[in-house]
């Protein structure tokens, strides 16, 4: 962290951005930081998310702090002070989020103590853009893979590869039981999305 950024207690939040992931289950979907599996880190719909050592965020944990985020630490709710130009996890939604309590700023964004969606404004297509960056896409561009029976991670895609991108998800489906992958416009997935957590869409 540079000498000349702060630490800040904000009793009303700051504006950020971030990437999810979301785990679709017959039960619905759930967002989930990037860093975690689906058994941890979820962000639960309408409760704040707060900071805490041991899986938040870094798995193994990064520290044991007091006080979560604690300086000169790696704990805390990550966030972009900008809108990421592309995504790097390949199955991450963008959107902005709110943080608040202590709120550790860095020269590219902030680690938070609280946090909580405000609205979802992209999606991605991996095979556009390159491997380790994909495409970002507004989200009435993106489509959405995503299983129509069992349980799995939402896929983001582009129209044009939405085909190659089912066929993959078949072949790859081994499982006694496959999970029948569909395709659906991004904002018909997302609007389910927002309405479960109470936050707004950006297209």
């Amino acid at each position: 962290m540079s000498e000349d950024l702060e630490t800040l207690t904000k009793l009303e939040y700051l504006t950020a951005w971030r990437t999810w992931r979301v785990w679709m289950s017959e039960s619905g979907p759930t967002l989930h930081s990037v860093s975690t599996s689906a058994a941890l880190g979820a962000w639960t719909p309408c409760e704040a998310m707060e900071a805490r050592c041991g899986y938040l965020e870094m798995n193994p944990p990064a520290c044991a702090c007091e006080s979560c985020p604690g300086d000169d630490t790696l704990c805390g709710i990550y966030a972009y002070r900008e809108a990421p130009s592309t995504v790097h996890h390949e199955m991450g939604m963008v959107g902005q989020v709110a943080l608040w309590g202590t709120v550790i700023e860095h020269d590219i964004g902030f680690r938070g103590q609280y946090a909580y969606p405000l609205s979802f404004t992209h999606g991605h297509c991996p095979w556009c853009g390159s491997a380790s960056k994909p495409k970002l896409l507004p989200l009435d561009k993106a489509m959405v893979l995503l299983p129509e029976t069992g349980e799995g991670w939402l896929g983001w895609v582009c129209s044009k590869h939405a085909d190659k991108a089912l066929k993959q998800a078949t072949v790859m489906d081994t499982l006694p039981e496959p999970k029948s992958w569909v395709v659906k416009p991004g904002l018909e997935v997302v609007k389910a999305i927002a309405e479960l957590y109470q936050v707004g869409i950006q297209t």
